[in-house]
């Protein structure tokens, strides 16, 4: 920040309080501020802050000027600046929810996150609030747990976000990316996608998800399936053979038969999905020794990677993770099914059943919160 700059701020806050006190000045700035307002539509930065710096010096009481000159500054950066508007128009409106969220957004820009949380959380629970409010509150309390390392509690508000306005880019946007965190890269991928249908304007952000973050991700997708063992020497009509008459074989009750074919069928293809939930069912049907279970959970996590969509797999492989005692395995296999399908509830119900097997008041407190989430999404509307 200049010191040029800094001090416009403070004369647009001095010298335009004295104006507006004195009630100078023949014009009152709405002219200006509907010519800011087109110039920041059409993301002309420089000549948005120009107009809008005089509007509010014409007319420092219009708090819709002094939202949009924070949000001007915001966009270049400039968040000392943003937050001198900010504090203009909370002396005017400090109850204005626009002003709130912005004040709210500043304070997670100057990481004093009990603040941002305090005024987010106060939006998004509000039930007479707008379900959009709402919603772009919840995508900020999202946002500030995050940069606490809090994912859960950050998936939670995105989700919740979402739920309360479908069109919110912003919920999609920072969902994709906590799931790109967490390596869930199908559903990240998936996230992004609905992000850039959702955002109006070619901002750099969408520029960027276009351009470099998806065909980077679906890079990676491939790389990680052309890594897996085997998946080099893929012979998928060798595979698709066995797999037929492992089919023919399960059919006449002829299990041990079936499951030595569906072996074969994924030896020749690894990436075969229905090879590796076949063989998982064989060894289901055929061993229930100690090693035999073993095998029958690892062919269905095997199954749950080669299909992060197929969720009754994933419910399956969840259940016996927590029969066998894999209580952390299943978090995992059911956080995974949740990010494919955010309205199961079956899947809630699972996860918060995994979190309170694993013990501790972290977890207790995670599992609380999804099942609030959980109440949500069973409500009605």
């Amino acid at each position: 920040m200049t010191s040029s700059s800094r001090r416009f701020a403070l004369d647009v806050l001095v010298v335009a309080l004295v104006a507006f006190a004195a009630g100078c000045g023949k014009r009152d700035g709405a002219k200006e501020y509907a010519a800011a307002k087109a110039a920041y539509e059409v993301r002309d930065l420089r000549k948005a802050e120009k107009l809008v710096g005089e509007s509010v010096r014409l007319a420092p009481g219009n708090v819709d000027a002094l939202v949009t000159a924070a949000r001007i500054k915001i966009d270049l950066g400039q968040m000392a600046e943003a937050k001198d508007f900010v504090d203009m128009a909370k002396l005017f409106a400090g109850d204005d929810v626009d002003v709130r969220l912005l004040d709210a957004y500043l304070a997670y820009y100057q990481q004093e996150y009990p603040r941002a949380l305090e005024v987010f959380n106060g939006i998004a629970n509000d039930a007479s609030m707008d379900a959009k409010l709402r919603s772009q509150a919840l995508s900020g309390v999202g946002v500030v747990e995050m940069s606490r390392n809090e994912t859960d509690l950050a998936r939670i508000a995105f989700l919740k976000a979402a739920r309360f306005d479908r069109r919110n880019p912003a919920a999609w946007y920072h969902l994709g990316q906590l799931y790109h965190r967490l390596g869930y890269n199908e559903a990240a991928l998936e996230q992004f996608d609905i992000y850039v249908r959702l955002e109006e304007t070619a901002s750099r952000r969408v520029q960027e998800v276009q351009r470099n973050v998806i065909p980077k991700l679906k890079d990676e997708i491939a790389r990680q399936a052309a890594e897996r063992p085997g998946a080099s020497d893929r012979d998928s009509a060798a595979s698709a053979k066995a797999l037929a008459e492992a089919e023919t074989a399960w059919n006449k009750g002829q299990y041990k038969t079936a499951k030595s074919k569906y072996l074969a069928a994924f030896s020749s293809d690894p990436l075969s999905f229905p090879a590796a939930i076949g063989v998982a069912k064989a060894f289901e049907k055929t061993d229930a020794t100690a090693e035999g279970q073993k095998k029958t959970f690892e062919y269905y996590k095997t199954a749950c990677m080669l299909r992060p969509g197929a969720i009754s797999t994933f419910l399956k492989t969840g259940e016996l993770a927590m029969k066998l005692g894999h209580y952390a395995t299943a978090v995992e296999i059911y956080s995974r099914a949740l990010a494919a399908d955010p309205s199961n509830f079956m899947v809630v119900d699972g996860l918060i059943r995994a979190l309170r097997k694993t013990g501790g008041t972290a977890k207790a407190n995670t599992a609380a919160a999804y099942q609030a989430y959980r109440d949500l999404i069973t409500k009605k509307r």
